[in-house]
């Protein structure tokens, strides 16, 4: 079902959290919330689901309207037939399983017969079939958050929300529910908006993500638009690109300078704007031991500081000379680990420096999806 907010507005205190949003989640569609603690991701989906209420705007499920503050409508949270996933498994330790699962169903008044039968089908497509009347008090962390998915899954909401559910979990685990949670979620086509602050949780389960900064929406865009075209250096820095340096423009529209050291680097893509940045991932730095080559671009001399054996990579940090400490990650080969003191060559292909203002340049609304 579409959620469709509008001119979203929220302040605590007069102090905005929540500043003009405006989004649509398409039927079946993931949206993934990300950004740093305070940026009103989670008051964003606590206004959905009609935990808190907006000082502006409107919201709408499907064809029904639940907010709107212009006509005075707020419809409570338990009439929205929205499910909810917390960090937290809030589970009762004293019901099994299964009537933990069965419990919002039971308070819809649905026959108890059919809230067995729908509880126990709910609890197969999350791989809890068997543990149905265990107490819930005796699983395992992934279980109880299985459950939790599982009971707000029964109930059949229009949206199911889910906030941070997998951040108490081990990063195994999490590695293991990320896929356990995209694959219900395409298979049931849940329309569902989830949020946290991990990159890596929501690149795997997002059909598209907001990143969120200072109560606005900064970047909306698919996975893979996120990750290849970060929209300012500030929010490539948060998606993990380690290295970005402050750059002003040379006499050649094809070289910045780096603002902070007397080093030049050639790029593919010219400066567009007054305040930028130079951003390049460490994956797409070349790390080798010191060679004699002359006219090849951007590639500069430097000591290992650091050298750290990742199993399939290493990860350096190198000093250039008359440059910045720039972190790298390569995988293994013949080289080794080099180790600390090494002279290196530090090698960048112009066509990975991403060059991006410093921040995003205007506030960038969603685009409507169709329903």
């Amino acid at each position: 079902m579409e959620v469709h907010i509008e001119d979203l507005r929220l302040a605590y205190n007069g102090v905005p959290a929540i500043r003009d949003l405006s989004l649509t989640i398409g039927d079946g569609e993931s949206i993934v919330l990300l950004g740093q603690s305070g940026c009103g991701k989670t008051s964003t989906m606590r206004c959905v689901a009609g935990l808190e209420e907006p000082t502006g705007g409107s919201i709408r499920i499907g064809e029904r309207t639940v907010f709107d503050a212009v006509a005075n409508v707020n419809v409570p949270s338990h009439k929205r037939n929205v499910g909810m996933v917390f960090q937290s498994y809030a589970v009762w330790p004293h019901k099994t399983v299964l009537e933990n699962v069965i419990f919002p169903l039971r308070m819809k008044k649905v026959g108890r017969r059919q809230a067995r039968a729908d509880g126990l089908k709910t609890l197969e497509l999350v791989g809890l079939g068997h543990l149905a009347d265990r107490g819930a008090s005796l699983l395992s962390g992934g279980q109880m958050q299985r459950g939790a998915l599982a009971r707000s899954m029964a109930m059949k909401p229009s949206v199911l929300m889910l906030d941070e559910p997998l951040s108490n979990l081990d990063a195994r685990l999490r590695d293991d529910l990320r896929v356990e949670l995209r694959r219900i979620q395409v298979e049931q086509g849940l329309t569902s908006l989830y949020v946290t602050h991990d990159q890596q949780e929501a690149l795997a389960l997002a059909d598209r993500i907001a990143i969120m900064r200072d109560g606005i929406i900064a970047q909306l865009g698919t996975p893979q638009q996120i990750y290849s075209t970060p929209a300012s250096a500030a929010i490539a820095s948060f998606l993990g690109v380690t290295n970005v340096f402050p750059v002003t423009s040379t006499h050649s529209a094809n070289r910045v300078t780096l603002i902070e050291h007397p080093l030049e680097l050639a790029v593919d893509e010219p400066i567009e704007y007054p305040e930028s940045s130079a951003c390049i991932r460490p994956d797409d730095i070349d790390v080798r031991p010191r060679e004699t080559r002359i006219g090849e671009r951007n590639r500069f001399a430097g000591e290992v500081t650091v050298a750290v054996f990742q199993g399939a990579s290493i990860r350096y940090q190198v000093k250039l000379t008359n440059g910045p400490v720039i972190d790298a990650i390569c995988p293994q080969n013949a080289h080794g680990v080099l180790a600390v003191g090494s002279s290196v060559d530090v090698s960048i292909d112009p066509s990975s420096i991403m060059v991006l203002p410093n921040e995003v340049p205007e506030v960038r609304v969603s685009e409507r999806v169709a329903a």
